[in-house]
């Protein structure tokens, strides 16, 4: 008994803190463990336009579209008193603390017995017979007196501590996820560099032709470990707040394209020397407002409907020079099988 009471705790309590801050689905209304859902993601990221200047370029334009479709396998896990993906919220810290100062006071009630029992534990050692009178001498003089009842009392408090609070959480992770890609854009420049001037019309031209389709690539290293192909992607469902928070999938390698540049520009124009014909590149998505190629945030959407079945879109503007500054179209679908 002493170490299973000494053991409550902040992390023993935690299950506990749902039943006082949250109005829960019924338990049937969860998905069953194990069971499957998709997470499915379009990323359209498309950008347009010509700068025209009294400068070195006029005109410089740009035309540039960039998509992906990714699906990631879930699995349901078994619904939980608290978040697995977010910090207890104020009210739950709150609840926490209580707890927190409850199974101390516990503690504090229960210490002249657990001494008592260290004391027979310490006499008898693995002697089970020993224990067993020991025990009941105990018992017997401690009947009645006003330490047995605190004991008690303590006793029965630690237990209801450590009840399982109500289910409010439902986290589901990837299993496996695939997708498929499209890389088109061109850009066309004409230039009035100096170094230009014995062109027809003292003028550089200079396209530029980016093409690229198919399977995203898995990582490298997923040939060894298959986990590194999961992705990093998860859905979790609040039944208190209505809510799910997602980390939509993302590419797990840059994309493989296809860039062929054409340009009259003399030997010298550029510090590096332009590359000739069609030459193989890698490159990243950008997937949220940033313009970075990973989801370091999750979305919080409200639920409309059956949980079961939710989706949502989002428009962001990403910011960067010219071609790179655009429209980043997000669409996304969850569905429970």
């Amino acid at each position: 008994m002493h170490n299973w009471v000494g053991k409550i705790g902040i992390a023993a309590l935690l299950p506990a803190i749902a039943t006082l801050t949250s109005t829960t689905l019924a338990a049937d209304d969860f998905a069953p463990a194990g069971a499957r859902a998709t997470l499915s993601v379009d990323y359209i990221y498309e950008s347009a336009g010509a700068l025209s200047s009294e400068g070195m370029y006029d005109p410089y334009e740009w035309r540039v579209k960039r998509s992906a479709k990714l699906v990631a396998q879930l699995v349901a896990q078994a619904p939980t008193a608290l978040s697995t993906t977010q910090a207890p919220d104020a009210e739950q810290t709150a609840a926490l603390e209580s707890l927190a100062t409850q199974a101390q006071q516990v503690s504090t009630d229960m210490a002249p017995m657990m001494a008592s029992v260290e004391a027979i534990m310490e006499k008898c050692g693995e002697d089970e017979d020993c224990i067993t009178q020991e025990t009941m001498k105990l018992g017997a003089a401690m009947s009645g007196t006003p330490e047995m009842d605190a004991a008690m009392q303590a006793g029965a408090a630690a237990q209801e501590l450590g009840k399982p609070g109500a289910p409010r959480y439902q986290a589901w992770r990837p299993t496996a996820q695939t997708g498929t890609y499209n890389i088109d854009e061109t850009v066309h420049i004409s230039s009035t560099d100096p170094i230009c001037m014995s062109l027809p019309g003292g003028r550089c031209t200079r396209d530029e032709v980016r093409t690229g389709s198919g399977d995203i690539p898995i990582p490298p290293d997923a040939k060894n470990n298959p986990d590194a192909a999961v992705g990093f992607s998860s859905v979790e469902l609040d039944s208190s707040k209505n809510t799910l928070t997602v980390l939509l999938p993302i590419p797990l390698f840059p994309l493989p394209y296809t860039e062929t540049i054409t340009t009259d520009e003399p030997e010298g124009t550029h510090d590096t020397p332009t590359p000739v014909g069609p030459q193989q590149q890698l490159m990243s998505l950008r997937v949220n407002a940033k313009g970075g190629a990973t989801n370091d945030q999750a979305l919080v959407v409200a639920l409309e409907g059956d949980w079961h079945s939710q989706s949502g879109e989002q428009v962001v503007t990403p910011e960067g020079p010219l071609r790179e500054a655009g429209k980043l179209t997000i669409r996304w679908n969850f569905a429970v099988r």
